[in-house]
C-alpha cells in the first residue's frame, strides 16, 4: 500500500483502497492462530496532505472479522474499524531542548514524537494500517453485550432458554472455605 510523495499536491491526495489479507502478514499469522477468521479485504479510506516536511495521513481502516464468542461459543462477524492519524517524515525535526540544570540531555526518538520515519519517495501505509487494525480487534469478543453464555452446570445456552439446574449459590471465592470449622475456646 504504498504513497508516492511526488503524487501528494497542495490540496492533498484522497484514496480509496481495498487490499487483500496478503497484504498484512501480522493479520495472517492472527487468522492461522484461531484467535478469529477475516472475511473480505481491508478497505482503506486516506487523505494524504503535506506539512511543512512532513506527511500528515488521515483516515480509517476497516475489515470484517469472524469471531467465537467467549460467554456463548456461538461464531458472529464484527466489523473492526479504526480511525487514525500518522505523521511520516524523512528525518527528526531539530528538536531545541531548555537546560533544566542538570546536565543531563534528552534524546527524542521518531516515536516518542509521534513520527514514522520513511526513506525515498513512497510511503508504505500497510505496516502502519496493519497495526491500527490489530489494536482495533476486541480483547474478549462476545456477540452480545447481553449476551447470557452457557449455563456452567449442563452447559445449555441460556440465550435460547433457561435450564432445570438449581442455582449454585456459592461464591467460589469462599468454596474452600465451606467446611471450615473453628473451635472455641
Amino acid at each position: 500500500m504504498l504513497i508516492s510523495v511526488d503524487e501528494v499536491k497542495e490540496a492533498g491526495l484522497l484514496l480509496e483502497l481495498e487490499e487483500p489479507l496478503t497484504a498484512f502478514p501480522v493479520l495472517g499469522e492472527i487468522a492461522q492462530s484461531g484467535s478469529c477468521q477475516f472475511v473480505g479485504p481491508v478497505t482503506v479510506e486516506v487523505k494524504v496532505f503535506l506539512a511543512h516536511e512532513m506527511v500528515e495521513v488521515e483516515g480509517q481502516a476497516s475489515v470484517r472479522a469472524n469471531f467465537t464468542c467467549g460467554r456463548c461459543l456461538q461464531e458472529f462477524d464484527l466489523d473492526i474499524s479504526s480511525d487514525f492519524v500518522l505523521t511520516y517524515c524523512r528525518e527528526l525535526p531539530h528538536v531545541e531542548i531548555v537546560d533544566d540544570g542538570d546536565d543531563e540531555g534528552a534524546e527524542l526518538s521518531a516515536e516518542d514524537m509521534g513520527l514514522i520515519l520513511f526513506d525515498g519517495d513512497e510511503i508504505d501505509l500497510s505496516e502502519s494500517i496493519q497495526e491500527q487494525l490489530v489494536m482495533a480487534l476486541p480483547n474478549s469478543p462476545v456477540c452480545d453485550e447481553k449476551c447470557k453464555g452457557l449455563c456452567s452446570q449442563c452447559g445449555m445456552d441460556l440465550n435460547t432458554g433457561t435450564c432445570d439446574c438449581p442455582p449454585q449459590d456459592i461464591n467460589l471465592k469462599m468454596a474452600a472455605l465451606k467446611d471450615f470449622k473453628v473451635k472455641k475456646r
